[in-house]
């Protein structure tokens, strides 16, 4: 009962630390950043005495913590339970100021069912959704987040997951109630967000910088914080549980010990030779060997995951469908429409890696390419000349009924509406008052010559907007992303 009681009275003292640090990075934001400020305030310099002198990282992070403030406003209206992972949970509690742990995007988490209300929430707040690969459905089912970026003068990257974290073979061995059932809410401003219960979040950190292979120190260094901040409130027994469950020990015990063999000895001594005896078979080391080349070893990635991810039905679903792309995903590898143009884009979806390393073959087979834009984040640009009036490139939308983000409008001769989504990569185009480009028809038609390299831009429809009041050459972002396009 003595051990009961203490226990709670560290949990509240505990609570109590994280909402008053949470506080403060809130004070501080608002101070700091207004999120439709145009400008950021000067770095490195202060007009006051009292004022605070910037240094990027710290503004970064103010920025970041800012949106995260209003993300949990939003999510918190609608009764989404959304749970902060990695940089800002720590931000939100082991970090003294918002410079020492830089981060380079905001990681949050919902559950699957709740999955479509975040989506709609953060395309609310001016979010652009990134592009699901292979399928529309291959998120969340076979992938484990989503990208966003929010924000048009300075985007933020909102990478939203359902799952803590990849490669596919985790999908089928942690369940999808790990981490929820104990999750603790913190303030962050006027609102509340989840985070991690104490074990947990040791575990999402060390399964992080497992799967990455190479980790950075920042990443150990966030182990070995958080380890130190709740020492007296980490249950080892508990934590070897979950653990073992979710047959996470092999990535566990590597990032464990590459914190002790940086920092000194960090941890219990039973708790690294209880994982140093579980037993973990090929599937758990091909895993995870295979997980830091995923991104430049595209074929052992896919090839990998099939083999090592349990359930056969499972693993063969995920075959096919990056196997046999759906059509919306096809459309980005031909240009053409006929009988025949889903095998062409399959074969030139094929061809294309082979291409891409041949300079006079890479252009041929992609007309466009989505980066970085001034205007708007990311944008579609020109990979090659286009003259004017050539299709540069067709979608295969899917009928909805409503207007809003990605969304086209087409009439008929008689005034008929109807409403396409538009998908791939042409859901990043942005807005001109003088475009370049046009949509018809499900096409995509240069409206003068477009050079390589060029920004690709239409007309948001009848959005109007200032620049086209100051001046006709101008080009912004509009406040919407609806597209009106007359067939």
């Amino acid at each position: 009962m003595q051990s009961n009681t203490r226990l709670r009275k560290n949990d509240s003292r505990r609570v109590t630390r994280i909402a008053r640090r949470a506080r403060a990075i809130s004070a501080m934001t608002a101070q700091t950043l207004d999120a439709d400020a145009p400008s950021p305030p000067a770095i490195g310099t202060a007009t006051h005495a009292t004022d605070v002198v910037l240094h990027p990282a710290r503004f970064r992070n103010l920025r970041m913590m800012h949106l995260l403030e209003r993300i949990a406003g939003k999510f918190n209206e609608l009764e989404i339970p959304v749970m902060a992972l990695k940089g800002a949970a720590l931000n939100l509690t082991v970090y003294d100021r918002p410079e020492q742990r830089p981060m380079a995007d905001l990681d949050l988490m919902v559950r699957v069912e709740d999955l479509e209300g975040a989506c709609a929430s953060l395309e609310g707040l001016g979010g652009l959704r990134g592009q699901s690969p292979f399928r529309d459905d291959f998120f969340p089912r076979f992938h484990y987040e989503l990208e966003y970026n929010v924000g048009t003068v300075y985007p933020v990257k909102v990478d939203l997951h359902v799952r803590p974290f990849r490669p596919l073979r985790y999908a089928q061995l942690v369940p999808p109630s790990a981490f929820w059932e104990r999750a603790e809410a913190v303030t962050i401003g006027s609102a509340s967000i989840l985070i991690p219960f104490v074990e947990d979040m040791i575990i999402h950190l060390a399964v992080h910088a497992a799967v990455h292979g190479a980790p950075r120190r920042m990443w150990l260094e966030d182990i070995k914080l958080w380890v130190e901040y709740h020492r007296t409130q980490i249950n080892w027994t508990r934590f070897l549980s979950a653990v073992e469950a979710w047959r996470l020990a092999l990535p566990v015990h590597n990032a464990l010990n590459w914190v002790d063999d940086e920092f000194g000895s960090l941890f219990p001594q039973d708790v690294s030779a209880r994982l140093e005896r579980t037993s973990v078979n090929w599937r758990d080391r091909l895993a995870l060997r295979q997980a830091p080349r995923d991104a430049g070893h595209p074929g052992s990635h896919i090839a990998v995951n099939a083999l090592c991810t349990p359930g056969t039905r499972f693993a063969l679903s995920y075959l096919l469908a990056v196997v046999f792309p759906d059509r919306v995903h096809m459309a980005d590898w031909y240009c053409g429409r006929h009988r025949g143009w889903l095998l062409c884009a399959h074969i030139m979806r094929w061809l294309g890696p082979v291409a891409s390393r041949l300079p006079f073959l890479r252009n041929w087979f992609a007309r466009i390419e989505v980066r970085s834009s001034a205007i708007h984040g990311v944008g579609v640009f020109a990979t090659k000349d286009i003259e004017s009036g050539e299709v540069i490139a067709r979608y295969h939308g899917r009928r909805v009924d409503r207007k809003g983000m990605y969304v086209v409008e087409h009439a008929d001769s008689s005034g008929s509406k109807t409403f396409y989504e538009l998908t791939g990569k042409l859901k990043f185009l942005n807005h001109s008052c003088r475009p370049n480009a046009a949509i018809s028809c499900f096409e995509l038609r240069a409206a003068r010559p477009i050079a390589v390299g060029q920004e690709i831009t239409i007309r948001y429809g009848s959005v109007v907007c200032n620049c086209e009041q100051a001046s006709r050459d101008a080009t912004h972002d509009a406040s919407t992303r609806s597209i009106a396009a007359v067939a």
